[in-house]
């Protein structure tokens, strides 16, 4: 039988679903590997971040840190120091506090082991014990390298989705997801600073009671949703506390010291 040179089938290259099909495919490909790819650099960098050598920090945060003298600048100084003590901090980690007369119901902290009071945080407590517990929650953070890794998956995150998308809508709306997945990573960090700001209190004071003072005072105003805010819901914060001071046996009650009045403004 001699080789013949036939015509090949109709239709042999015609795709019978178009080309939308794998069009969107590729992109949908493309996003997830985009994302995986940050993901991955975040988690890294994170991880990374907690050796970074604290006096780097403290270098770095230097110029952004404006010292301001307060009355209360001494009591909060002292009760940072005993807490820091009590909860364990790390050699060679170590607090400065500072206190602000702004009336946000807020206490944070950042690079180099500052932690910032405000006044609307101590006109909100009711005891020393309900200042210490965010005190302390602050110096979690500080204890477990927070702000520095925070600061080093922000900019790997920027980096990564600059790279890819530029200034474009697409790398808007990317950035938007990339923002909203870190937030529950910021959840758990919460959850851990409460873990160790509860055992310091109890160690410093012999129980707990105070501690959930300003979760009550959230409680009532806090309408956003869960999945859009860095810090849990506080109903779950206090079951969490309320079950770790139960399986260590930490008593819950105990007497409450007055805070101190100082003059508000500077």
């Amino acid at each position: 039988m001699g080789y013949q040179n036939r015509l090949p089938p109709e239709g042999i290259n015609v795709v019978e679903r178009g080309w939308q099909r794998d069009f969107w495919v590729a992109v949908a490909g493309f996003i997830a590997g985009a994302a995986l790819l940050i993901w991955l650099l975040i988690q890294l960098a994170g991880w990374a971040a907690r050796w970074t050598p604290f006096h780097w920090e403290q270098r770095w945060a230097e110029p952004f840190i404006e010292q301001r003298a307060h009355p209360a600048q001494p009591y909060l100084q002292d009760l940072a120091d005993r807490l820091a003590e009590a909860g364990g901090l790390d050699e060679p980690l170590n607090v400065t506090v500072h206190y602000r007369p702004d009336t946000t119901l807020n206490a944070y902290a950042t690079l180099g082991g500052h932690v910032f009071i405000l006044q609307g945080l101590l006109d909100t407590v009711e005891s020393e014990q309900g200042l210490a517990f965010v005190l302390a929650h602050e110096i979690a953070h500080i204890q477990e390298r927070h702000p520095v890794r925070a600061m080093a998956r922000e900019l790997s995150f920027q980096v990564v989705f600059g790279l890819l998308f530029g200034r474009s809508d697409a790398g808007y709306l990317v950035g938007m997801g990339g923002q909203l997945a870190m937030l529950e990573y910021s959840r758990d960090q919460e959850y851990a600073a409460d873990a160790w700001a509860l055992e310091a209190l109890y160690n410093l004071y012999g129980h707990t009671d105070g501690a959930y003072e300003l979760f009550h005072a959230l409680d009532s105003h806090h309408a956003v949703p869960q999945w859009l805010t860095t810090h849990p819901e506080t109903h779950r914060r206090i079951a969490r506390l309320e079950s770790l001071a139960q399986s260590r046996g930490w008593h819950t009650r105990g007497p409450l010291i007055p805070l101190p009045e100082w003059p508000q403004g500077e």
